[in-house]
């Protein structure tokens, strides 16, 4: 008797969260990694799995050097559906190698395509369409595409730029977008820090537009000395 009393009060026992270390949660506010077995309360996990996310990595067990995968659909319960769709494009993002990744230049779309499948679709005048939103754009220049310009004029006549060209600024000026200065990818900070990581790996400040280094960028250090 006295045995299964010791079980039963080891199954009402709180359970220790590895991130906040709030020891007082019940198993179902609990997530298991199953691959190591470590365990973490449902907010922490959520907070963890959004911000790897926003990083543009898979999450992983966030144990100290553990480097357990999570998945999914172990952690779909709990997600909401934008982190749900969040990690889909990363997994999608995962299977396409490095070098093969191209990015809808349209900030409102900027959905990933493979270049290798791209150049077999190239349109009459040189184009491509982007195949989730139609827009049209240039793959060299990596921005929409610029009608009857070559991409040498195009980049000689920088400070000329087309009727598109005039739109998508206005309308990133008018919605606070950021453009990469590395790939020259559009950006929208929709949350979250002003470090930000571009999809081609170029780490910059969302405020000020400079690459991010050890230390921040040089207008958020200039910021640390003043205050």
């Amino acid at each position: 008797m006295e045995t299964k009393d010791c079980e039963i009060s080891l199954l009402v026992d709180p359970e220790t969260c590895r991130i906040c270390f709030d020891d007082n949660f019940k198993a179902e506010q609990m997530y298991y990694v199953a691959l190591c077995n470590h365990k973490f309360c449902l907010e922490c996990m959520k907070r963890f799995i959004e911000d790897k996310l926003l990083e543009g990595t898979v999450p992983i067990c966030p144990y100290y050097q553990c480097e357990s995968k999570l998945t999914l659909r172990s952690c779909v319960h709990f997600l909401t559906s934008k982190l749900k769709a969040m990690w889909e494009q990363r997994i999608e993002e995962e299977s396409v190698p490095v070098t093969e990744r191209f990015y809808c230049p349209n900030p409102r779309c900027s959905a990933l395509m493979s270049k290798t499948k791209l150049s077999k679709f190239i349109e009459e005048d040189g184009s491509m369409r982007c195949f989730q939103c139609g827009e049209r754009f240039c793959m060299n220049c990596k921005v929409l595409w610029h009608s009857s310009l070559s991409c040498d004029d195009y980049k000689v006549l920088g400070n000329n730029p087309t009727s598109d060209d005039k739109m998508l600024k206005v309308l990133a000026n008018e919605n606070l977008w950021r453009q990469c200065e590395k790939c020259q990818h559009m950006i929208e900070l929709s949350e979250g820090c002003i470090h930000v990581t571009c999809r081609c790996g170029y780490s910059f400040c969302y405020t000020c537009g400079a690459e991010w280094k050890h230390g921040g960028c040089p207008h958020r250090q200039r910021m640390l000395i003043v205050s």
